[in-house]
This record gives structure tokens, sequence and C-alpha cells, in this order.
């Protein structure tokens, strides 16, 4: 069993048992009808998010990756990581499948780090949201102070992990063989 499904599984006992505590069988029961709710709410971006993760192991050889590496490596990796994070449209659900299906595919780490912190710090999408709940200058000021984090987070992960990928870091011994058998 992974290791992340153990401590998920963990943590909902534990909080299970809280709302036990606190509130008897009604809360708990309570908390499983939101979590439903908000599954099938979600469960069809889910399912998408998925058909995008597939369709990117197909579409996206390493032959190709490697090219557009050779290209767009280094600090214009970085870049181009950072702001189609923030060009990405949807939730976690979306954009993490999307960048985990390049496992497999020899992404440099610091692009996908670059991706993932641009896409929680610049999120373009919610500029008109801030303007209009919080103002033009506190909308400005934000963006340019969250700016060069993913540039500057980037920079240092390539630092930190030279020429390790996805995989190099993410899966431990036993995952790589099960995600070779699934990309082949």
């Amino acid at each position: 069993m992974k290791r992340s499904l153990v401590i998920i599984s963990l943590f909902t006992v534990g909080l299970a048992a809280v709302a036990l505590v606190v509130g008897g069988w009604s809360r708990v029961l309570e908390g499983l009808e939101v979590s439903a709710a908000t599954a099938l709410r979600s469960v069809f971006m889910i399912f998408l998010s998925f058909v995008i993760m597939g369709q990117i192991q197909v579409l996206l050889s390493k032959d190709v990756l490697d090219r557009w590496l050779q290209r767009f490596g280094g600090m214009k990796g970085i870049l181009i990581g950072a702001l189609a994070g923030g060009l990405f449209p949807g939730g976690p659900y979306i954009y993490y499948p999307f960048a985990l299906g390049f496992t497999g595919k020899g992404l440099p780490f610091y692009i996908f780090f670059a991706f993932i912190l641009g896409k929680n710090l610049y999120d373009f999408s919610r500029i008109p949201m801030e303007v209009a709940m919080l103002g033009s200058r506190v909308a400005l000021v934000r963006n340019l102070v969250t700016f060069p984090i993913p540039i500057m987070a980037g920079l240092l992960s390539q630092r930190i992990f030279a020429s390790r990928t996805l995989e190099s870091i993410f899966l431990q011994t036993g995952e790589r063989d099960g995600a070779d058998q699934h990309n082949s």
C-alpha cells in the first residue's frame, strides 16, 4: 500500500474520531454527507484531469520533451514553467495530474517546481476578482511582490537538485517499478 494512502487514511480516521467525540455519530454522518456532495460536484473534473494526464503520456514522448528542454531549459524553462502555471486553468485536481503526466519523461524537477509555484502564486485568472474585491492597488502590490518567487525558487531548486528529474525526486524504488509498468 502506498505510504500516502496510509497517511491520508489515518488522518481521516483521526478526524472522524474527533467528530465522534465532539458531536457524536450525527456529526460524523454530517461530515460524510458534505464529503459525498463535494465528491459528486468534483467527479467530472477529476475524471477529465486523468484523461488529460493520459493524453500527455501519449502525446509527449521523451524525445519531444528532450528537444523542448534543449531549447527551453535553464532560466527559459523556469520562466516558461512559472508563467504556464499562472495561466493554467483549474484547481489542484487539474494541474497536479497535468504536471505529474510528465513523470517518466525526464522533466527536470526545477521546471515542475516553478510550474507549481507559478500556479499557486500567479494564477492570473483570479486577478479580476482580486481587483474587484480588494482594489487594483492591493492586487498590483500582491502580484509584484509574488512575481519573483517562483522564478527564484526554480533557480534555487535547479542549483540544489541540479539534473534531478520528477521521478528521481518523488518515486521510491518500488513505486518507480510500478510506474514503469504503466508507462510501457
